[in-house]
């Protein structure tokens, strides 16, 4: 669990949450490289800021790996409008053959996940974020 950082201190403290999912929605971080699997991200804010915030919510997942290898954003950024609600969620898919399958010494087939949550109000971005640090996974 990571906490949203907000810039005002009347707002109370925001958590943001990932899951990472094989292709069948169970909790993974051994994953095939042949097939999609998913990031889950929630979150909650406080309900001042959900009253005072405007504007969309981004939600990306990049991968670096262990070793040589792709260092790259891994399926779309998603957009979550804001609501007035507390509560939220997003899923980000990875497609299939994002990674590459098979990897042969000296690449490790493993990753370090890392999901950015950013608030972004009338096209800019905001000091309100989070960062949540994921599994390391090993695609292969």
């Amino acid at each position: 669990m990571a906490q949203i950082q907000f810039p005002n201190t009347l707002f109370g403290p925001g958590t943001f949450d990932i899951v990472v999912n094989d292709n069948n929605g169970v909790p993974a971080s051994v994953l095939d490289a042949g097939l999609d699997f998913t990031v889950d991200a929630t979150w909650v804010i406080d309900p001042l800021a959900a009253l005072l915030l405007g504007g969309q919510w981004e939600v990306a997942a990049y991968v670096e790996s262990i070793g040589p290898g792709p260092e790259q954003q891994v399926g779309a950024t998603q957009v979550v409008a804001l609501n007035g609600g507390t509560n939220f969620s997003t899923q980000i898919v990875v497609p299939a053959n994002t990674l590459p399958n098979n990897p042969a010494p000296p690449n490790s087939g493993v990753y370090k996940l890392i999901v950015v949550l950013t608030h972004r109000n009338n096209g800019v971005i905001s000091d309100v974020a989070a960062v949540a640090e994921g599994p390391f996974l090993r695609i292969g």
